[in-house]
C-alpha cells in the first residue's frame, strides 16, 4: 500500500511538472524573410515593419515567445491544423481565414505603402486605367502565391475581374524573378518591396512599377493564430500593442 502511494505521488509530481513545463512553452511566432516587413539587420537581429510592433507588445506584455522562420504556405497550414499554439505574423485578415484562425488587433496599418503592380517592362497599360480595368485587360496573367490574400479590396477586384491567374508556392523574391522571365505579367507587392526587388534580383531591369488609379491604402496586418492560442493571451497582447 505504501509503495502504491509513493508511485501515485511520484506520478502526480511528474504530471504537474509536465503541465507546468507545457504552460511555460514559448508561443511560436511564424515569419518569412520579406523586406521591409521582416528581415535581419546587419547585426543579424530580426526586425521589420511587422516584426517590431509584435516584439514590443510581446515584451511589454511579458509573453514568452520564439521566432520560427517558416514558408508562407506552411504558416497557413500550421495555423489551420491547430496542433499547437502558433501565430503567423503580419497576415491579412479575410473571411476564409476567419473560419479557422483567431486574429489580434492590427499590428500594422500600412497606410503609406499601398500595394502596386510589379510588372514586366512589356506590360505597359494606359496610365489612366483604374484597378478593375487594368485587371480586365485581355490576355494578361497575374502571378499569385497559392492561398495568398492582398486584403479585401484587392481580393474582391481580382475575383470580379476574372483575370487569368498563375499560382505558385515560390517566395516573393522568386516570384519577381518569374515576372522578369515573363512567366506572368505582374504581381501585387508593396511599393518599397518592389523597389528592393528591382535593385536586387537578376534581370531586375526587366521590371517596372505600374500604379492603377485609385489603388486602396495598404491593408492592415495582424497576428493570425491557431485556435489553441488562448483568448486571454491575445487580449493581453492587444493591450500591449503600441498606440
Amino acid at each position: 500500500m505504501k509503495h502504491s502511494r509513493l508511485r501515485f505521488f511520484a506520478c502526480f509530481t511528474l504530471l504537474c511538472a509536465a503541465t507546468q513545463a507545457g504552460a511555460a512553452d514559448p508561443l511560436k511566432l511564424l515569419y518569412e524573410i520579406r523586406e521591409p516587413m521582416s528581415y535581419r539587420d546587419s547585426r543579424g537581429k530580426l526586425t521589420g515593419l511587422a516584426i517590431t510592433p509584435v516584439t514590443q507588445a510581446m515584451d511589454s506584455a511579458g509573453i514568452s515567445y520564439a521566432w520560427v522562420e517558416t514558408p508562407f504556405k506552411r504558416q497557413l497550414s500550421l495555423v489551420e491544423a491547430n496542433d499547437e499554439a502558433v501565430c503567423a505574423v503580419g497576415m491579412f485578415k479575410n473571411k476564409e481565414r476567419q473560419k479557422f484562425a483567431k486574429f489580434s488587433l492590427a499590428v500594422l496599418r500600412d497606410t503609406n505603402r499601398p500595394s502596386i503592380m510589379l510588372a514586366h517592362k512589356d506590360f505597359q497599360p494606359d496610365k489612366n486605367l483604374d484597378l478593375i480595368h487594368a485587371l480586365s485587360l485581355p490576355g494578361i496573367k497575374m502571378l499569385k502565391k497559392d492561398n495568398a490574400s492582398y486584403g479585401s479590396v484587392l481580393d474582391d477586384a481580382i475575383e470580379r475581374s476574372r483575370i487569368a491567374i498563375v499560382t505558385t508556392t515560390a517566395e516573393s523574391k522568386n516570384m519577381a524573378m518569374m515576372i522578369a522571365a515573363k512567366r506572368a505579367d505582374f504581381i501585387f507587392v508593396p511599393e518599397e518591396e518592389a523597389l528592393n526587388m528591382i535593385r536586387s534580383i537578376p534581370n531586375g531591369d526587366q521590371l517596372h512599377i505600374f500604379k492603377p488609379l485609385g489603388m486602396p491604402q495598404g491593408p492592415e496586418r495582424f497576428l493570425m493564430c491557431s485556435q489553441l492560442v488562448s483568448d486571454e493571451l491575445i487580449q493581453k497582447f492587444n493591450k500591449a500593442l503600441p498606440k
